[in-house]
């Protein structure tokens, strides 16, 4: 096993349980999404440093704001590591109100999408880019309606912040989805193939080379006898993508990392399953060994215009926290409309046209917020 990755495990493990120590009545999963901030950039957690921060976001918010609700340990970690925790909340209570002009409903992944802005530095291109995120989602909604709801406007603000043009995420987006329905007995949900596809759309490259990859590693977890998720998990295959590795390598460090996580408290089959842990694993094991597109010559991962672009890896990181719902948000931040139940994830696609009939042709500013979740 990669000491480093032994040494990401352990850090997470610590500071999971010192963040909840702390904050004891936050949910479990949203420390360990909390704990991974901290574990990504190599820091212990500073709660008392995040104690002082909650007391600014309560002098700064309203008591019901969403920046208070399930988001809270999420933008707490985030200030405690900001040179000037006043400056950083600012800065996003600012982008945030751009994120949700228009919408008549505020959820948690607007919360999300305004950090993510602030935290690559746009904040003076803020309006810009929620903008070329209104026209993404519409576009991704015309073409696949059942598939592109509120869940994805993380994704979406990912996708809006890189350099590529709205017409070529499309084309990436939807040529990857295509591709991966195709591919024989993946037996994989559709909605998180296309969660899949809108995260690896973030870098330039082959989409096929891409998914290709993705699937080839999928395909050695389900010959190990130990089966990848299928549901929102399954989007944390994209980092993977970006790994310098064979498959079968990648996948043996994974499940070392997940038999380590698997006897730590919090990470045990009392408090998640094995397709949770083997999700954590694997961002850490990306966050160890996943390569910065400007530091190769590679055109499945490398971007032409370096000058402007979101470090690949640095986007997954972010991705993990807002995009994996299946585990990190799906359940932690209580987005519960987010959590499909077995009887909506078995529903055709007539079926959910029938529901969304009058929800198809409606702008980003008015319905995405208001869309039932995947």
């Amino acid at each position: 096993m990669i000491d480093a990755i032994k040494e990401k495990c352990d850090l997470l493990v610590r500071n999971r349980s010192e963040i909840l120590k702390k904050f004891s009545l936050q949910d479990s999963l949203m420390g360990i999404a909390s704990g991974l901030i901290f574990t990504m950039n190599d820091q212990e957690a500073d709660v008392e440093k995040m104690k002082e921060c909650r007391k600014l976001l309560k002098k700064e918010t309203r008591p019901l704001s969403n920046l208070r609700a399930k988001t809270e340990l999420i933008l707490l970690s985030k200030m405690a590591m900001a040179e000037d925790p006043g400056l950083y909340l600012t800065d996003v209570l600012d982008v945030y109100k751009k994120v949700c002009h228009g919408k008549i409903l505020e959820d948690s992944y607007m919360v999300l999408a305004a950090i993510l802005i602030v935290d690559f530095g746009r904040k003076d291109e803020s309006e810009e880019i929620v903008t070329k995120a209104g026209e993404l989602m519409k576009r991704l909604n015309k073409i696949h309606p059942f598939l592109t709801d509120s869940d994805d406007t993380s994704y979406v603000m990912l996708l809006a912040l890189t350099d590529k043009s709205i017409d070529s995420i499309v084309a990436d987006v939807d040529e990857g989805y295509r591709y991966l329905k195709k591919t024989p007995k993946l037996r994989v949900k559709t909605n998180a193939l296309f969660e899949l596809c809108e995260a690896l759309a973030v870098s330039y490259g082959d989409m096929k080379d891409k998914c290709d990859k993705a699937v080839r590693i999928y395909r050695v977890f389900a010959a190990r006898r130990a089966p990848f998720g299928t549901e929102h998990e399954f989007a944390s295959l994209c980092p993977l993508v970006d790994v310098d590795m064979e498959p079968e390598t990648i996948v043996d460090e994974i499940l070392e990392t997940e038999a380590i996580l698997e006897r730590a408290n919090g990470f045990d089959d009392k408090s998640m399953d094995r397709k949770k842990r083997m999700m954590y694993a694997t961002l850490l094991l990306a966050d160890v060994c996943g390569r910065d597109p400007a530091s190769v010559n590679d055109t499945l991962i490398s971007n032409p215009v370096i000058s402007n672009t979101i470090s690949i890896l640095k986007a997954k990181q972010v991705s993990l926290m807002m995009s994996v719902a299946g585990s990190i948000f799906q359940t932690a931040m209580s987005i519960a409309s987010a959590m499909a139940s077995e009887e909506d994830s078995e529903k055709t696609s007539e079926e959910k046209s029938e529901q969304s009939s009058e929800e198809e042709s409606k702008p980003f500013s008015e319905d995405v917020s208001k869309q039932p979740s995947k």
